[in-house]
């Protein structure tokens, strides 16, 4: 079996993923526990991440990159207006910030393929259906047999991480250096097959149905969360942030019900406890200094709302990152 690093802090969690940089915000309360595991062969990296707490995620995906979300949870269905569904496949956006809110107990792999030595790999008509396709995010629907497909990248997966840390078990018994690098080389090429088969579904026969993702909602809820965190909006209240954005507070809170599943309060208070707990590792301001700096100036409500998010104090964060016993 396969050892899959673990995280308890979603910071550490959010940049162990190498070459694609995210910021990871925890929305609902508890204990964060996040699993990855992460592989790359010649031209595609195949990465799984897993999380047990609803995470808004600000990403910025990589540049000559086309990169497919499969997702891995059958419960609960995610709303397409979050970024991604349950019963899809989510095809990223290319060098773009991208911004998402998974619901608890998220699960999903990413295919990532690199264009260009997929310019080497492939014929020019199906290089150039897949670059015709990477500029914006869409979801291909779910007549393609997801679950299958969920079971056999999952394999892919385990099986070049088994091969790569040399701890394959019966898969590489009497196999030599060469025949591993082919059995590597075997599944890259199954997973340039299939995206091509996606895609090339798609252009030929439409038995793939291709919708785009909504983006209103969540772009309403980025903008959001980008003012409250500002040092002007820092103490803004839901009506001054309508009234900023010029947007009537009925469709801001549909949107955070849409696009977070949660509503405004609940979200931006946890945005700003999130921004508080990087803060806090960060730098060595004072506790207080660092609630007032997200707005909240009253010492036992922050600490209070802070415990509850986070599983612990803020004095016992700052002393795990100093390496010092939390009593």
């Amino acid at each position: 079996m396969n050892t899959v690093p673990a995280y308890a802090e979603i910071n550490r969690f959010a940049h162990a993923l190498t070459n694609w940089p995210q910021q990871y915000d925890q929305i609902t309360p508890g204990r964060f526990d996040g699993k990855l595991q992460d592989v790359s062969t010649g031209s595609v990296r195949l990465f799984r991440e897993t999380m047990n707490q609803s995470v808004a995620q600000h990403t910025c995906t990589p540049a000559n990159t086309i990169s497919l979300l499969i997702p891995l949870m059958e419960r609960p269905q995610c709303e397409d207006a979050r970024g991604f569904a349950a019963d899809a496949i989510t095809l990223l956006p290319y060098q773009s910030d991208f911004f998402f809110v998974g619901p608890r107990h998220t699960d999903y792999l990413v295919i990532a393929l690199d264009t260009q030595q997929l310019q080497q790999q492939l014929c020019p008509v199906d290089y150039h259906t897949l670059q015709s396709q990477q500029q914006s995010q869409r979801i291909i629907g779910s007549r393609h047999d997801l679950p299958a497909l969920r079971q056999t990248t999952t394999h892919w997966l385990n099986t070049l991480i088994a091969l790569n840390t040399g701890r394959a078990g019966d898969l590489v018994d009497d196999l030599i250096d060469d025949q591993l690098v082919k059995q590597q080389k075997h599944i890259e090429h199954q997973l340039i097959s299939l995206t091509c088969e996606l895609f090339g579904h798609h252009t030929d026969s439409g038995n793939v149905h291709w919708q785009p993702l909504p983006g209103r909602y969540r772009q309403l809820v980025k903008d959001c969360h980008d003012l409250a965190l500002s040092p002007e909006g820092s103490s803004a209240t839901l009506l001054e942030l309508s009234q900023w954005l010029n947007v009537p507070q009925r469709t801001l809170r549909y949107s955070f019900e849409k696009a977070a599943g949660v509503s405004p309060n609940q979200y931006l208070r946890a945005a700003k406890l999130n921004a508080a707990r990087r803060e806090i590792i960060q730098s060595d301001l004072p506790i207080g200094s660092v609630a007032a700096n997200q707005g909240f100036y009253h010492g036992g409500y922050f600490g209070q709302q802070y415990k509850a998010m986070f599983g612990e104090t803020p004095r016992q964060t700052r002393q795990r990152r100093r390496g010092i016993s939390a009593v």
